[in-house]
């Protein structure tokens, strides 16, 4: 964690306007086209990739797809068994097995470049560049808020924790929260998570390993 230094009251807005520039300039990013076409028979996932190669998943005897999401290079699709992500830097399907049950009211998202799962027990992201999942164990009997996987940064929130990723790394930057700390809002943008809270305003940017905060009291 990085502490952001201590600012004067008329520093704030200076503060938050920087903290909330990504969400403006995302809206100028260029869009990325889809690359990435699933479809699900007979028993396989196929995806077919810029239009030009395919390749096949086989599914389990009694595995059920259950959501199935593709963006810019990426694409991912949830069983309840299995969590399989493909991309246009791959030429075959990626799979981490899942534990009995651990899909119910799971939360997938998929970016250009990050694609994001969290169930009850855990976060799971899966990142372009290293090609490999990575996983976090979400604490006991916590309520999972959200999953948002943004273009280059992505976040699992709970009410107690914060999970960061970000492009090109191969683990979640985490962030605890205060005893009576409540999280108030949450703004994902291209480059950047912004975290209102009761106490701080927390960010995670995509080019930086840790996540920093502002208090406001």
């Amino acid at each position: 964690m990085r502490l952001l230094p201590k600012k004067q009251p008329q520093a704030l807005l200076i503060t938050l306007l920087f903290l909330l520039l990504p969400a403006i300039s995302a809206n100028a990013d260029e869009l990325i086209e889809d690359k990435i076409y699933i479809t699900e028979s007979e028993g396989k996932l196929n995806a077919v990739i810029e239009g030009a190669s395919s390749t096949t998943a086989r599914l389990g005897p009694n595995e059920t797809v259950l959501k199935v999401a593709a963006d810019g290079y990426l694409g991912a699709v949830l069983t309840d068994d299995r969590f399989y992500v493909v991309s246009t830097a791959s030429d075959a399907w990626k799979e981490f097995r899942l534990k009995p049950q651990e899909t119910e009211d799971a939360i997938l998202s998929v970016s250009p470049y990050i694609a994001l799962l969290a169930t009850a027990d855990r976060a799971i992201g899966y990142n372009i560049s290293t090609h490999n999942f990575f996983d976090a164990r979400l604490p006991i009997r916590e309520e999972l808020i959200t999953a948002q996987a943004g273009r280059y940064v992505a976040v699992v929130a709970t009410t107690s924790k914060l999970f960061g990723i970000r492009k090109g790394s191969s683990s979640f930057a985490e962030m605890r929260l205060g005893v009576r700390e409540v999280i108030e809002d949450i703004d994902v943008t291209a480059n950047k998570v912004v975290v209102r809270t009761s106490d701080r305003l927390l960010s995670f940017v995509a080019d930086d390993p840790a996540w920093s905060e502002y208090r406001l009291n």
